[in-house]
């Protein structure tokens, strides 16, 4: 039977989890959350709920709990795979067991808001679930005590929504949802909760009196007073000294996501590979692209001052570094004009790397095959820059299908009115100074920014030659991408060299003129029908440049031209001049004057002169110096060691030398290899040991000797009369002997291996 009193804190841990619950909404944006973490808190605390009104112990209630979990949590945590919205099937049992274990992982690895894969609202449902479930078993089942027992008792079942609140602030982004409200309001009531029923447990299971509720009421009103006031005080000076939105410290910060794509070489530092060395070899195969459309394979914005790569800034969605696990359904760029969508499906042949090809802005992704699932799971997304790659990697035989919208980028006319979009873009390093020069010269008089992007276009298009570097290109053309390739370029003449040096000088050009610009490497569809191979030969590279309300509209700097002149050098002509003899040195130089050169024969013959210990002499002793240490110095160790024992036992009085003599003994056996049992307590009692054991031990033991040596030493060390010094001489002479015995008996490799034990007793 629950009681109201219980009922009550049932109520109050439930809205304590629901406060630390909605710590998930910046992680997962608007209220997306709320089914999954509500979900399972009402379910949580519902089958404690329940388990208790049926009179079932702890374990059967925690039983219905974990069965509740998975029969209701494919309706509220995985409504989209579930079969009709509600029932289990295979996946959502298996979601919610990923989304148990690995949901923690993904909450700090991927870009927020989390939307995929489909198991990521388990995260929220298993923490509400859980923290519901500790929360009410505590309430229910934990007897209510008077005094301090009370006190604990609420505590813990406090703490576990207050870890809740902490894991969400950690597990979250640097943007809060309500965070002062929530602060006040969870301290408010986990504080009032444990002091008012620490107050009012003493009268628990007593009839309550006027007068005993007149004392609770006032207690109650008294502790209220001073929580508020607190709380109060607190959020005033919270208010002047948190720390800004920006200054929080939150685990995706300090945690590598698994994905870095700074981790794996620069995409367009491979081009000449792919139209050099792969240019007949079939790296995909394309179905449903029109002839003359592009595939794209990985967009870059940051310059290094070397090679392009994708921006360092992951934690936001703008960036081209910027991946996250999305599903079947990809979400448009926010910068994005849709044109018409067209499926696409691409078969990999001998294309590899982690850059999935795919074609404008993918809206749809589905991979197909038995290992399709498996792969999902690996596949990281950039929708602002229609980037996809694929973690495990990109294997030959790999098939897919995409939904691609195109980009409607206005007519010329429609275009020279609409300004540059602002859009933030990384920083490009050691930009050349011929650059800005240059882009000004090129840009001329242009009063739009088409105007001038297109001046930029037409200048290297008119002006350059194309060449990659191949032995049957007019000129040579030095591949690279840095900046003393790209200088190379623009003051070279005449200016020879692929998409690589001039889309790499089209972009800094147009950055230093203040335009939003990025770098992508894919391949332009050959004109033929059905599927359509991509070769190396295909590849080729373009710019993109943000323009409002429209997107990235693409430029194509690279000239297409390949008779470059070749470059004229004269050089000049040697006359060759009549010799001359030399008149003969009046002082001739002396030997150790004349240069390595003329001395190197006499340099040889002084060489001969002497013994030279050979470099392997060296190595050989060393080696031989280094064996007989590790050989010898142990040995030594043990000898002194063994030197200082004796010499501790074999002075003092002659009791305690006698007594010193049977400890050598028993020392003694057991380097040899003869232990001493823990549980001998008299000297007599050890020999029956020694000599019982010593056939097993393989120590040989004379027979006779140790039981009337053995009586010798008691009679010294517990007899009255004082020992003769030449008494306690003879008992040392005769362990010496018999140990001499023992090890006499013994191998010659057990006699070497005793050598290096050392016995303390």
């Amino acid at each position: 039977m629950i009681t109201r009193p219980r009922l009550i804190e049932l109520g109050v841990a439930a809205a304590l989890v629901a406060l630390a619950a909605l710590g998930f909404q910046p992680m997962y944006g608007g209220a997306v959350f709320a089914l999954p973490a509500f979900g399972g808190l009402v379910v949580g605390l519902g089958s404690i709920l329940l388990g208790r009104l049926l009179k079932q112990t702890l374990v059967t209630s925690v039983v219905i709990a974990v069965a509740a979990y998975f029969l209701l949590g494919s309706a509220l945590a995985m409504p989209t795979v579930a079969t009709f919205g509600v029932l289990p099937n295979l996946e959502t049992l298996d979601g919610l067991v990923r989304g148990a274990v690995f949901g923690w992982s993904d909450a700090v690895t991927l870009t927020i808001p989390l939307e995929a894969p489909p198991y990521i609202p388990v995260l929220a449902y298993f923490a509400a679930f859980a923290t519901a479930v500790i929360s009410a078993a505590i309430v229910a089942y934990w007897p209510v005590r008077v005094g301090a027992g009370s006190t604990l008792r609420r505590a813990v079942a406090a703490a576990a929504p207050l870890a809740l609140l902490i894991a969400t602030i950690i597990l979250g982004t640097h943007l809060t949802f309500l965070a002062g409200l929530r602060g006040v309001l969870f301290t408010a009531i986990a504080l009032v909760w444990i002091c008012w029923r620490s107050a009012s447990d003493a009268t628990a299971n007593t009839p309550a009196t006027s007068g005993a509720s007149a004392a609770t009421r006032r207690k109650l009103v008294g502790m209220g007073t001073v929580v508020l006031g607190a709380l109060v005080a607190g959020s005033l000076v919270g208010a002047v000294v948190q720390p800004a939105t920006a200054q929080r410290v939150v685990a995706r910060d300090e945690i590598v996501p698994p994905f870095d794509p700074l981790d794996y070489p620069a995409p367009l530092a491979a081009f000449r590979h792919y139209v050099n060395d792969q240019t007949k070899k079939t790296l995909f195969t394309v179905d449903g692209l029109a002839p003359g459309s592009y595939v794209r394979l990985a967009t870059m914005d940051s310059w290094n001052g070397v090679v392009w790569n994708v921006s360092r800034d992951s934690g936001t969605a703008n960036g081209s570094g910027a991946f996250r696990l999305l599903g079947r359904d990809l979400p448009e760029p926010k910068l994005f004009s849709a044109g018409a969508t067209t499926p696409v499906s691409i078969t990999i042949k001998d294309y590899s790397g982690v850059w999935l090809p795919n074609a404008s802005y993918p809206t749809g992704l589905s991979l197909e095959g038995p290992d399709a699932a498996k792969l999902s799971q690996n596949l990281r997304v950039n929708t602002e820059t229609g980037t996809i790659a694929l973690t495990s990697g990109v294997e030959s035989g790999l098939s897919y299908d995409l939904d691609v919208t195109a980009l409607k980028v206005p007519n010329n006319k429609a275009l020279a009115a609409v300004p540059a979009a602002n859009v933030s873009t990384p920083p490009m390093a050691s930009v050349p100074d011929v650059v800005s020069s240059t882009a000004k010269q090129y840009a001329g008089g242009a009063t739009t920014a088409l105007q001038t992007l297109q001046n930029l276009q037409k200048s290297l298009v008119n002006q350059g030659y194309l060449s990659h570097g191949r032995a049957s290109d007019p000129v040579p053309s030095r591949a690279g991408e840095g900046a003393d390739r790209v200088e190379q370029l623009l003051t070279q003449s005449p200016m020879v060299g692929d998409q690589e040096q001039y889309v790499t000088a089209f972009a800094l050009m147009a950055h230093s003129l203040g335009y939003p610009v990025r770098v992508v490497l894919g391949a332009k569809v050959p004109k033929k029908a059905g599927e359509v191979p991509i070769t190396g030969n295909d590849v080729t590279a373009w710019d993109e440049v943000a323009f409002a309300g429209v997107g990235w509209v693409p430029f194509f700097p690279t000239p297409t031209k390949t008779d470059a002149p070749k470059e004229q050098t004269v050089k000049p002509k040697i006359i060759p001049q009549p010799q001359v003899r030399q008149p003969p040195r009046d002082h001739p130089k002396d030997d150790q004057l004349l240069t390595p050169v003329q001395t190197k024969d006499q340099e040889k013959k002084k060489s001969q002169h002497g013994f030279q210990i050979p470099a392997w002499a060296y190595w050989a002793g060393g080696g031989l110096l280094l064996l007989l240490a590790i050989v010898f110095v142990p040995l030594l160790v043990v000898w002194l060691l063994r030197k200082r024992r004796r010499r501790k036992r074999g002075t003092g009085p002659t009791d305690r030398r006698a007594a010193g003599a049977w400890a050598e003994l028993a020392s003694g056996f057991h380097e040899l290899g003869l232990d001493r049992p823990g549980h001998v307590a008299t000297r007599g009692q050890l020999v029956r040991h020694y000599e019982t054991t010593s056939e097993e031990s393989g120590v040989p033991v004379q027979p006779g000797v140790l039981g009337p040596l053995a009586r010798r030493v008691d009679h010294a060390v517990f007899s009255a009369g004082q020992l003769a010094d030449e008494a306690a001489d003879a008992l040392w002479k005769d362990v010496d002997g018999v140990l001499a015995h023992a090890r006499d008996g013994l191998s010659w490799v057990r006699r070497r291996l005793s050598d290096y034990r050392y016995s303390r007793s």
